[in-house]
């Protein structure tokens, strides 16, 4: 008897940077893990918050659906240069995920964010610039970049957080725009909207 290992869903093959947005726990990371090779080294840049018990149990979770062999690497709101470590030794980079980057980088208080509403848009514009030229220069990885969306309805009535909804949108055009590949998750299932 013939006994063949399960093949991987087409989607996972179509070309890279590829870019995978939804809503809030669709089952992107999930998806995310599966568009890279799963007998190839890659390195998954997280930015979600170590130090919290609820992202902390996430990641252990996400953690046992990856190959053993994968590195991963926190990057908080460092994220342009923990990815170019990882491309400089690895292949395949899996980014999960530019909104909570982009959420970390609101909260920070690095002096380079002047505090005004447009200092701050300005700010994680610069830095969506930076991490979407390192992917450019480097098209021999194959990027996966998860992102979610957010907003929907009315909008919120604190500008802190009328302006993450603002800049997540405006990054994720730009992801969707740069990438080869762009994947819709909605409850588990995965659309291509863009190849």
């Amino acid at each position: 008897m013939n006994m063949q290992a399960p093949s991987r869903p087409l989607w996972t093959q179509c070309p890279a940077p590829m870019f995978i947005v939804g809503p809030a726990h669709a089952g992107k990371s999930e998806l995310a893990i599966q568009a890279l090779a799963p007998d190839q080294p890659a390195v998954v840049v997280g930015s979600a918050p170590t130090d919290e018990p609820a992202f902390r149990r996430r990641l252990e979770d996400l953690q046992t659906l990856r190959p053993g062999s994968w590195d991963s690497v926190y990057a908080g709101t460092d994220l342009v240069a923990t990815v170019a470590a990882a491309t400089e030794r690895c292949q395949q980079v899996l980014i999960d995920s530019v909104s909570q980057w982009l959420a970390a980088l609101l909260l920070s208080s690095d002096p380079e964010i002047d505090g005004s509403e447009q200092g701050r848009a300005k700010y994680l514009e610069r830095q969506v610039s930076d991490l979407l030229s390192h992917m450019e220069k480097h098209p021999h990885v194959r990027f996966v970049v998860v992102s979610a969306e957010v907003g929907g309805g009315p909008a919120p009535s604190r500008s802190a957080d009328r302006l993450f909804r603002q800049q997540v949108g405006l990054c994720n055009q730009r992801l969707a725009k740069a990438a080869t590949t762009v994947i819709a998750v909605q409850s588990g299932i995965a659309s291509i909207i863009k190849r």
